[in-house]
């Protein structure tokens, strides 16, 4: 409850900032929703910068936002703090141990928000590359939907950053219901088709602003 009041007076604090930051567009995929956010749900993103967390985590405010984060988040002492104090799961790649799919999952099940970069880096080329599918494993436990959310990363003052939000996907509905675990070939399919619907999703973004479409929020 302490550390829930401090991110929240925090978030509070830097809304005024992220407005000027990154006048932001929102598009939907389809249209908007109340209940997009409600409720467990893995936002599965491409990944430009670590603005691409700051940004969500006002989209969804004033819900927390976890997110899996990379090791070296965690070097620095001050930082570490930090980020457990933002709710920060660590994914260790240099051991590749695979402890954060069990508690992405456990928070899932909490009813709270997790976002993932599943492509494990910053894209310098504006691209989205391959995702590690862990992100499927830790949808499939908490038994929870995925939300795709793509950013164009154009972040800065006298700029104007824009995002897509995509209709939830139930990874769920590619696994057969007779067995208990998905086959290699099960989990093969829910990767591709959330791959590329975060590709289309892309593709789409770069329509609506020059269309500049009016559902923008």
């Amino acid at each position: 409850m302490f550390l829930e009041f401090f991110r929240l007076l925090g978030t509070i604090t830097g809304y005024p900032a992220q407005i000027i930051m990154f006048k932001r567009r929102t598009f939907y995929e389809t249209k908007r929703r109340k209940d997009t956010f409600k409720g467990g749900k893995l936002i599965v993103s491409n990944h430009i910068s670590q603005l691409d967390y700051v940004m969500t985590s006002f989209i969804v405010f004033p819900r927390k936002l976890n997110a899996i984060v990379a090791e070296t988040a965690f070097e620095n002492k001050f930082f570490n703090w930090g980020m457990k104090f933002f709710g920060m799961i660590k994914a260790d790649r240099i051991n590749k141990t695979l402890g954060f799919i069990s508690e992405g999952a456990n928070v899932l099940k909490k009813g709270q928000l997790l976002q993932i970069f599943p492509e494990g880096h910053n894209s310098h080329d504006g691209k989205i590359h391959e995702f590690s599918r862990s992100y499927i494993a830790i949808a499939h436990r908490a038994g929870v939907p995925i939300v795709p959310v793509v950013f164009d990363g154009n972040y800065g003052l006298f700029k104007r950053a824009s995002v897509i939000i995509g209709d939830e996907i139930n990874v769920t509905d590619f696994f057969s219901k007779d067995r208990k675990n998905p086959t290699r070939d099960e989990l093969a399919k829910a990767h591709e088709y959330v791959y590329n619907k975060v590709l289309e999703l892309r593709e789409e973004l770069e329509v609506r602003k020059q269309n500049g479409n009016k559902e923008a929020k």
